[in-house]
C-alpha cells in the first residue's frame, strides 16, 4: 500500500524546466509578459521548479511549486484558508490551482505593499531586479534576447513574409 501511495505521488510530481514553466505561464495560464521572468525566478529560488516541494518554516509550511504558506494561504483539512483549497492541491503536476493561488496573494500584497512580489522572501534577493529576473527566461521564447515575443506569448506562429523582396536594379 504505501509503495503504491508513493508510486501515486511520483506519477503527480514535476520539475519544470525554466523555458518550460515560463511558456506554461505565459501561453496557459495568461501571467502578463513582463511577470513572467519574476515568476520563474521565485519558482527556481524557491522550489528549484519542483511542484512537490514542501518546506518547513516555524510553526507552518511551504508548499508547492510558488511555497505557498499554509499559515494564511491553504489549509490542511480540507479546502480553506484565502485560496480556498487544500495545501496537498499544491503539490500536483497541474499548476492551475498553483497559478490562481499565487495571483491572489500578489493581488493582496500589491494593494499592500504596492509590490504584490514582495509576499516571497527570495524576491529582494534574487529577483527584484529586472536584468537579473530576465536571464530566468534567456532564449526561452526564440528570438535574441530575454523578450517574450508577442507570437510565442500568444500561442501565435511567426508572421509569414507575403511579398518579394523588390528586384535589384543593375545599370
Amino acid at each position: 500500500a504505501v509503495a503504491l501511495a508513493c508510486a501515486a505521488d511520483l506519477a503527480a510530481a514535476k520539475v519544470y524546466d525554466r523555458c518550460e514553466l515560463a511558456r506554461e505561464l505565459a501561453q496557459r495560464h495568461g501571467v502578463p509578459a513582463d511577470e513572467v521572468p519574476v515568476w520563474v525566478c521565485i519558482a527556481r529560488h524557491e522550489s528549484e521548479f519542483n511542484t512537490t516541494a514542501v518546506g518547513h518554516v516555524g510553526e507552518g509550511g511551504d508548499h508547492g511549486l510558488f511555497q505557498v504558506s499554509d499559515i494564511y494561504w491553504c489549509s490542511h483539512s480540507g479546502r480553506g484558508k484565502a485560496c480556498g483549497m487544500a495545501c496537498a492541491e499544491l503539490l500536483d503536476d497541474d499548476i492551475s490551482d498553483d497559478v490562481a493561488c499565487v495571483k491572489k496573494i500578489h493581488r493582496e500584497h500589491q494593494g499592500l505593499t504596492g509590490n504584490g512580489f514582495n509576499a516571497w522572501a527570495v524576491y529582494s534577493r534574487y529577483c527584484k531586479s529586472p536584468e537579473r529576473a530576465a536571464k530566468y527566461v534567456d532564449g526561452c521564447f526564440g528570438g535574441t534576447g530575454n523578450e517574450i515575443a508577442p507570437q510565442a506569448f500568444y500561442g501565435l506562429p511567426p508572421p509569414a513574409i507575403t511579398a518579394p523582396p523588390p528586384p535589384v536594379r543593375r545599370r
